[in-house]
């Protein structure tokens, strides 16, 4: 009978683990794009601890239907939405798959919740999750040009200007997506790192699948939107004003012209 228990208690530890590394998996492949734990807030929050501070099924919902939270108008969901700018996107976690990221994140809790068994944590390679910068990676015409499709991405993502303007620095691009004049004060680098590194975005994802920006191009893109970011709002009145003066002084030359034919007749 004691050795059944201890093979029974060994058992539950190895599949404990194994559960651990699943979720470990899930949570990196899809989430440390935008979340650190114990690195500090990047596009969405530090996941340290979350399990102390948030109900799990709530934990659940949000990983899986994040679009359905916002529609509810959940308080919680509604105050991430107005600190961070923006709701995370839904990216097909299944609820399994959203137990298992939530066993993992449980590790780093110093009252774990009842959804899992923690572990010991190994925070010096877990914790702090470094972004490698180099001072030749802030180029700002890099950004630009990789913005625009000048210049193409390494691994031939396509231009953001595809689908988005940036009207502070003088570029109308794409509809089908938000003006991104304002996205740096929003997010700040850690989170336009964490957006650019995963490209999770329900639109993003599939334009960029098997195509990951490199850190040269991202720091480039940064530096763009900071710069475009401190630029005074460009002004949009003065194009449509000078196509009426064109189109004036063409319907006057028309007129003029017009007028010599009837009477030279």
């Amino acid at each position: 009978m004691r050795w059944f228990v201890i093979v029974f208690i060994l058992l539950m530890a190895t599949l404990t683990l194994v559960n651990a590394q699943d979720g470990e998996k899930i949570f990196y492949s899809k989430c440390a794009g935008c979340h650190s734990i114990g690195g500090g807030d990047r596009a969405g929050p530090d996941l340290m601890g979350v399990t102390e501070k948030r109900d799990v099924e709530w934990l659940i919902r949000v990983i899986v239907e994040p679009d359905k939270l916002t529609a509810e108008e959940d308080p919680v969901q509604m105050e991430l939405i107005a600190k961070y700018g923006l709701q995370m996107p839904n990216l097909g976690v299944t609820r399994d798959e959203a137990i298992e990221i939530i066993k993992y994140l449980n590790q780093f809790s110093t009252s774990p919740s009842e959804i899992g068994r923690p572990k010991e944590p190994q925070l010096e390679e877990q914790q702090e999750q470094k972004i490698p910068v180099a001072p030749g990676n802030y180029d700002v015409k890099l950004g630009r040009a990789l913005f625009t499709g000048e210049s193409r991405f390494k691994n031939g993502g396509a231009p953001c200007i595809s689908c988005h303007s940036v009207k502070k620095a003088g570029i109308d691009g794409g509809t089908l997506a938000v003006d991104l004049s304002d996205l740096y004060p929003k997010l700040g680098e850690k989170g336009l790192y964490g957006i650019f590194k995963s490209l999770q975005f329900p639109v993003m994802k599939d334009i960029y699948a098997g195509k990951p920006l490199t850190d040269k191009e991202i720091y480039g893109l940064i530096a763009f939107f900071q710069e475009a970011s401190a630029s005074p709002k460009k002004s949009a009145g003065a194009y449509p004003l000078s196509g009426i003066g064109l189109f004036l002084i063409g319907l006057l030359v028309a007129v003029l012209y017009y007028r010599r034919l009837i009477n030279g007749r």
